[in-house]
């Protein structure tokens, strides 16, 4: 086994030892109008009505089932068995065109090509050893034209730590392929988890994750960083000073 599914194979055990706590939302909210989607994100793939969509790193369902009620036929892809589960309950009580396989995003099965979009959210790019590997296989798995989407926590949320004292830097933003035990603040560890559960995490610059994705022939059509405050609880007015959040939406020539 190669070094990258090393840290894969091991984050995917504690991955399904706290996925029980991680529930998606009840059907009902879904077939109510529930979304869990953000505006922005809808706004930026406005047109995915009859689209074939991959989801990476599809969790339990609900973003995936989100986009299935905007019109797209999505397949979501998780390492976590007991998180895919939950998503294929969640799209037989919903009826949307959904379907979850359970897969690595770097051992994607053969047969999943050719998608109009594919798409990535809220705490990824953290799980990831290789960027360009990565990349290489979003290209891989677009159709020409394609759209990839990625909303992501920015890696300065991840980096400082609010404490009474002040603001500390918890971890390198540079730390790139360098794994972190992700026990400098538990704030910042997946809901569920406790300090003993065990995670290989990654900080990349955002730079990095950009140009891995141009490296790999992406055409970069949308970049932004923006803040939300309640990330940064404790800093109070300044938590709108510091960025939180960043998307890129690129396309497949």
């Amino acid at each position: 086994m190669d070094r990258i599914l090393a840290y894969t194979r091991s984050n995917q055990r504690s991955w399904d030892e706290i996925a029980p706590a991680r529930p998606p939302q009840p059907a009902a909210f879904f077939l109510d109008g529930g979304t869990t989607l953000d505006d922005f994100e809808a706004g930026l793939l406005p047109d995915v009505a009859g689209k074939r969509m991959l989801h990476l790193a599809c969790a339990s369902g609900n973003d995936s089932v989100s986009w299935a009620f905007l019109g797209a036929s999505v397949t979501g892809v998780d390492i976590s068995r007991v998180g895919i589960e939950s998503a294929n309950a969640l799209a037989r009580e919903t009826g949307a065109d959904a379907r979850f396989l359970i897969a690595d995003m770097y051992e994607l099965p053969a047969d999943l090509r050719d998608f109009d979009v594919i798409y990535a959210s809220w705490g990824v790019v953290c799980w990831l050893p290789d960027l360009d590997r990565w990349a290489a296989t979003v290209v891989e798995r677009l159709r020409p034209g394609g759209t990839f989407l990625l909303c992501e926590h920015h890696p300065v949320w991840e980096v400082l730590g609010v404490r009474t004292c002040g603001v500390e830097v918890t971890v390198d933003y540079f730390g790139r392929g360098n794994p972190t035990q992700q026990m400098y603040d538990q704030s910042k560890r997946p809901a569920g988890s406790t300090p003993a559960t065990s995670f290989d995490a990654f900080v990349w610059p955002v730079s990095d994750v950009v140009m891995s994705l141009m490296r790999a022939g992406l055409h970069v059509e949308e970049f932004f960083e923006a803040p939300v405050a309640e990330m940064y609880e404790g800093l109070g007015d300044a938590a709108t000073r510091v960025p939180a959040i960043y998307v890129v939406k690129a396309r497949k020539p």
